[in-house]
């Protein structure tokens, strides 16, 4: 009598040999998870900020977990927009909230991203960490030019908002978002570097003097221009409330900026 042995071939370690709720637990993980910068490249990108010269931008190239993760399948990529969509996937608005670190060196602007927990879908906040490295020149003599303009600073951190709520974190792709983005809250926490540094802190009636009033100048005149783009109603489509963090030489100074 012939005897036929059977065997079950294991199931293979894949994602979708998972149960469903372990599967959005692998799906949360990866907005949870710090992003790997490993190999990242930087890019330049140039603004148009309405000056003579275009503003350029160093950028590291982003890593996107979660993008890949939605691209391995229809049934991923489903199951991943309907966890996006439910309440119980965010405990904190932290969670909503996207954070990068921008740096102003005399010209020169570097952007990184340090927080991508959710899809365009799902955002409401931005928060931007704007860490000012400027010469002692820069500071006595800090947009004497644009007397009754817009502020360079604020042109810059204008068009990149503008870009972001149209392209999503990857700033330098020309595809558009489905829907732009309309945050709830701007958060921008400015601060210089020589009060990060004390090496960098000047000795000397004077250069006190030139760097205390170059820093009362720039946060001063950042402020009156988020007062009147919101009176010209140039924000309202990307922003709704944007709160302001001076710096510490100031008394670190907190103004909230909302929509009429």
């Amino acid at each position: 009598m012939a005897c036929t042995l059977s065997h079950t071939a294991p199931r293979p370690n894949s994602l979708m040999g998972l149960p469903r709720e372990l599967r959005d637990m692998v799906y949360t993980n990866v907005f949870s998870s710090a992003h790997s910068k490993s190999g990242s490249t930087t890019r330049l990108l140039e603004l148009d900020c309405g000056h003579e010269l275009p503003t350029t931008v160093k950028l590291n190239t982003i890593c996107f977990d979660w993008l890949d993760l939605m691209r391995t399948n229809g049934i991923v990529a489903d199951e991943m927009r309907d966890l996006y969509h439910m309440q119980s996937c965010y405990t904190s608005a932290a969670d909503r909230t996207w954070s990068m670190l921008l740096n102003l060196n005399n010209d020169e602007y570097t952007l990184e991203w340090t927080s991508l927990p959710c899809p365009s879908s799902c955002v409401q906040h931005l928060s931007i960490d704007l860490m000012i490295d400027l010469t002692l020149s820069k500071f006595g003599h800090w947009d004497n030019d644009m007397k009754n303009k817009l502020g360079n600073t604020f042109t810059t951190l204008l068009e990149l908002l503008t870009r972001i709520a149209k392209h999503g974190p990857n700033i330098t792709v020309s595809e558009t978002l489905r829907r732009p983005v309309v945050f709830e809250t701007l958060s921008l926490n400015i601060s210089f570097a020589d009060e990060e540094k004390s090496y960098l802190i000047s000795s000397g009636p004077e250069s006190i003097y030139i760097l205390g009033y170059g820093k009362r100048r720039i946060y001063n005149h950042l402020i009156e221009d988020m007062v009147t783009a919101f009176g010209r109603h140039v924000m309202q489509d990307k922003v709704r409330r944007i709160r302001v963090q001076g710096p510490k030489s100031l008394g670190l100074p907190m103004t909230d900026i909302t929509t009429a």
